[in-house]
């Protein structure tokens, strides 16, 4: 934790938790200690998503009820002030107390920071405290089935109607749309000539007639992922983030913390994976331990760096595309040192615990892909960083 520590004293001198980050955490780990019973059920493998949901849904109702779950948010909103530091001094506590997993609650630091600079402050208002205390979840509907690295050339068309728009189309790997309230949906608005200056985000209620979800279980059992049909849906005008038309710069904004600064969050997990399978190590594969090590240090030097230009509100730019390359590279090497250090994860009983460690390590296979593939990155940095053709 000591890598974002620091901060500032209020004018009297007298240290507070919104004003000094030392104090934020001190007082986050007494309560911890103490801490609820929804803390300890986090705390156990969980290879139910859906239950694991429920438990992270009751843990975060408690941290916010307490209010650290508030800090870093804006009062206006429903907050309690202070700055994305405050979340990543969280996660990284809950992480350091054994807790498996951010779950669904990953689009806290993926959409939730897009709806605050972008969204519409009637709703948002309302929507972020559900969202916080963990009685409304979110959706991100980007990818469809022939619009997914090319999202320039997405279908899913919203039309003007009275009141609002008129949407139809499908999405296909729709984050948590089988529990989520609310989908941050891209949209056409504009010709398909338009690509990317004719798309516009829209808040769509998932609970809306015309709205069907169909889950996809994933090669590592769960089913975080799903496909999403949108028949005649009605959108209010009121629930456009950002401007109509303005989609792409909404989808930046989004990308941006995806790819970004959402590593700091991920990686303070992979962490603790590491350090729960250390008895269980090879100590001749201290090489794989090291690269493994080495590869999260680089994923804490850069992502700190995120947090602090996100702090500061500084664009990331093509910088959150190297973020999110060293964090691929890290949660296979921590996985793939697992895998060596623990066969019964590939041949073993099922009982809950290997079986967690085999859905992360099926996970890692894919997170090249999402938020944009590897190759897509690769060009984002050979475009926009170095200047090549």
């Amino acid at each position: 934790m000591s890598s974002i520590e620091g901060g500032r004293s209020d004018p009297d001198g007298r240290a507070d938790p919104l004003h000094d980050l030392r104090t934020f955490v001190d007082e986050l780990e007494a309560w911890l200690v103490t801490g609820p019973a929804t803390l300890d059920a986090a705390r156990a493998p969980i290879p139910s998503f859906a239950e694991r949901v429920e438990v992270m849904s009751r843990l975060m109702a408690d941290l916010h009820d307490a209010g650290w779950a508030r800090y870093g948010w804006p009062e206006s909103l429903g907050g309690l002030g202070g700055t994305i530091v405050h979340r990543a001094a969280m996660w990284d506590a809950l992480a350091r107390r054994g807790v498996a997993g951010m779950a669904l609650f990953e689009h806290l630091e993926v959409l939730a920071p897009t709806l605050v600079a972008l969204g519409p402050r009637d709703f948002v208002v309302r929507a972020l405290p559900a969202f916080l205390s963990g009685r409304e979840l979110w959706a991100q509907g980007f990818s469809e089935p022939e619009a997914g690295s090319d999202l320039a050339s997405l279908r899913t068309r919203a039309v003007a109607a009275d009141g609002g728009f008129i949407v139809n189309g499908r999405k296909i790997w729709t984050s948590w749309a089988r529990y989520a309230t609310w989908c941050l949906l891209l949209t056409r608005t504009g010709t398909p000539e338009s690509r990317h200056r004719g798309l516009t985000a829209l808040i769509v209620d998932l609970r809306s007639r015309g709205v069907e979800v169909t889950t996809i279980v994933q090669a590592n059992g769960t089913d975080e992922l799903a496909e999403v049909v949108f028949d005649d849906v009605f959108v209010p005008a009121d629930r456009i983030v950002g401007q109509l038309d303005g989609g792409w710069a909404v989808a930046m904004h989004i990308l941006s913390s995806e790819r970004g600064t959402f590593a700091w969050f991920r990686h303070c997990f992979l962490y603790q994976h590491l350090r729960e399978h250390l008895d269980h190590g090879d100590a001749g594969n201290d090489f794989g331990l090291g690269g493994a090590l080495l590869d999260l240090v680089a994923v804490t030097a850069t992502s700190h760096d995120g947090l602090r230009s996100h702090e500061a509100g500084v664009p990331l730019g093509p910088r959150a595309t190297f973020t999110k390359l060293l964090l691929c590279a890290a949660e296979q090497a921590v996985n793939d040192w697992i895998l060596d250090a623990d066969a019964d994860l590939a041949v073993g009983v099922q009982d809950a615990a290997t079986a967690m460690r085999r859905q992360e390590y099926l996970f890692s296979r894919i997170v090249t892909v999402y938020g944009g593939s590897q190759q897509m990155q690769l060009e984002t940095i050979a475009k926009q960083a170095l200047g090549l053709p």
